[in-house]
């Protein structure tokens, strides 16, 4: 392993678990377990998950007491173990019957988290449901919320932190010399700038994002663990 200390960082959905029109039947894919359980035990190495779910539902999909969990978008940070770090309180906002009414007839999807409501079209053909996901995103700009875009997904959140900043402040606090980071999504485009910057950005590719320019590109999930191992194992 090289000299110094490395934040080996992985974006969850999509990077470390496929993607699923049902976001509550995500699994972590099983060559990721894998991949968290070697790197955790490395001397050196600091994990870390990162992603738009509530920490305790990230908790459920990732067997990791090793690894940091950066939830929310960084407005929940878990130290291995599962020390709280960082926390928000609950996001309380009423979203109104017209456009509830409007999404649900839609057959759109509407995820409730612990701060943030999420707006789901996988599946869908994005020009049927345009008009109600922009009256989200003004809905949610109205009530002085984060719109964050994500594949086939529009979030509403709670205002603070972001991945970028959260993956930072980590990077500070372990005193990483190095950091990698994996992702897949607008979200990520963050994480990997910086990443870029202090070691290494993987971006896992798919039709619907354009890579961001100073990222490795890969194809497939076994090449990019093949390649996170050549990161921090060599």
């Amino acid at each position: 392993m090289r000299i110094g200390s490395t934040l080996l960082a992985f974006d969850f959905d999509g990077t470390l678990a496929p993607i699923c029109d049902d976001p509550t039947a995500v699994r972590l894919d099983r060559g990721a377990a894998e991949l968290i359980a070697e790197t955790t035990r490395l001397r050196g190495v600091a994990v870390a998950i990162v992603s738009g779910r509530d920490a305790d539902d990230l908790v459920t999909r990732v067997h990791a007491p090793g690894a940091y969990l950066i939830a929310s978008h960084g407005l929940e940070i878990r130290a291995p173990g599962g020390t709280l770090v960082r926390d928000a309180p609950p996001l309380l906002v009423h979203l109104g019957s017209t456009l509830g009414r409007e999404i649900d007839e839609a057959g759109l999807r509407l995820e409730s988290k612990k701060l943030a409501l999420a707006l789901h079209w996988r599946g869908m053909v994005f020009e049927d449901v345009a008009p109600i996901v922009e009256k989200f995103r003004r809905w949610a700009k109205e009530q002085g919320l984060d719109v964050i875009d994500g594949r086939c997904v529009l979030e509403a959140r709670r205002r603070g932190a972001g991945k970028e900043e959260a993956l930072r402040w980590l990077a500070r606090a372990v005193g990483a010399s190095r950091v990698v980071y994996a992702g897949d999504d607008i979200t990520d485009f963050g994480p990997l700038r910086f990443a870029a910057e202090r070691g290494r950005a993987l971006f896992l590719a798919s039709p619907e994002r354009t890579p961001p320019e100073g990222v490795t590109v890969v194809g497939s999930f076994r090449e990019l663990f093949r390649l996170v191992r050549e990161e921090v194992m060599v």
